[in-house]
């Protein structure tokens, strides 16, 4: 099982400063990341909107890649990471004029001590990273600090496409990843209390995606971002990763 090993794993991982430091540099301002980045940010920013400023609970923000996004559009929000190092470049990047928005608790998400309840919680590149019965104590752990009928967002794995590429290169990945499929989110999800709303699918083609990356973004960053959004926006083809959204019961 990933469990402990994999939580300290995970936690070691971000509790370096360089690391922590050019996190959003090193994975997401190239094209195929920026595209990820882009399509995640769109999402919460939807959501968000649709709440009317919410009180919303970030798991694992890292350096608030996607807070700095929709920092404005919270009611008040709370930030909790196992990385003291995270927070910082977190609290540092997030806008003078939001900041007394929001709170930063260095803390587990295993074990969350916070005596308040969310209309809305959000974390990617956390719940992937763990194996069935520690996503779902995440699961269970989040959805006691939502209110009623709150809503829970992160990312997932797709296992049809995933699964062939990871077998093709074993060594490519730094961490575990769930890998899932719909009705695999639907059912584990049930089973934590929640209900599935929707899978929004992200990085359609992947294959070819990539291929833009390596061929084109070399010479032209601006020209693999736009042939990577024709792509990605096509309304077939299997996704690698989905947005899930779910509502607790």
């Amino acid at each position: 099982m990933y469990t402990h090993q994999g939580k300290d794993s995970i936690r070691k991982a971000y509790q370096d400063e360089a690391v922590a430091t050019k996190y959003v540099e090193k994975r997401f301002q190239e094209p195929l990341g920026a595209l990820l980045h882009a399509r995640q940010a769109g999402y919460l920013k939807s959501q968000l909107r649709a709440l009317s400023r919410p009180q919303v609970l970030e798991l694992a923000p890292g350096p608030a890649r996607l807070t700095v996004e929709v920092a404005s559009l919270v009611g008040t929000g709370v930030m909790v990471d196992t990385s003291a190092e995270m927070l910082a470049v977190a609290r540092n990047r997030l806008p003078k004029s939001v900041l007394a928005s929001w709170s930063f608790i260095h803390g587990d998400a295993f074990n969350l001590s916070l005596d308040r309840t969310f209309d809305l919680a959000y974390s990617f590149r956390l719940i992937r990273h763990f194996e069935d019965a520690d996503r779902k104590r995440l699961y269970h752990e989040i959805g006691r600090l939502l209110k009623p009928r709150g809503l829970l967002i992160f990312d997932a794995v797709n296992k049809v496409v995933s699964e062939p590429l990871r077998l093709k290169n074993p060594d490519g990945h730094d961490h575990y990843d769930a890998l899932l499929t719909p009705e695999g989110i639907r059912t584990e999800l049930h089973e934590s209390g929640f209900e599935l709303v929707s899978l929004t699918p992200v990085q359609r083609f992947y294959p070819l995606l990539y291929q833009l990356q390596v061929l084109i973004a070399p010479r032209s960053k601006p020209l693999a971002r736009t042939a990577m959004e024709v792509v990605d926006r096509c309304s077939f083809g299997a996704p690698l990763e989905w947005i899930v959204t779910c509502r607790r019961m």
